[in-house]
């Protein structure tokens, strides 16, 4: 699981890593929020805990609630899903038609 973490990162890295002039600061932001959150997890890890283990847990956790709003354009609500369904019934519909 820690590789996971680490190699997730460095997908995105790589993905994000020639961003245009605009995208600049939500590259920089999603890959501070994975990166914050496979910290956190990797620290959480530790068979045991200090207080300044604990201290960095919570800083990790703090940047990742911090940035992980540049997520939230992407989430699936009711109306994406129906889109999304409606979408699907379509392509069926369009696919039966060539089969037949």
């Amino acid at each position: 699981m820690r590789n996971l973490g680490r190699w997730i990162l460095g997908v995105l890295t790589v993905a994000l890593c020639q961003p245009g002039g605009a995208q600049v600061i939500p590259c920089k932001h999603t890959l501070g929020c994975v990166s914050a959150l496979v910290d956190f997890n990797m620290m959480e890890q530790y068979r045991s805990h200090r207080s300044d283990t604990i201290a960095y847990m919570e800083d990790y956790l703090n940047q990742f609630h911090k940035l992980k709003e540049i997520f939230f354009e992407f989430r699936v609500t009711k109306r994406t899903q129906k889109k999304v369904d409606k979408q699907r019934k379509e392509i069926r519909h369009a696919k039966a038609l060539v089969i037949e």
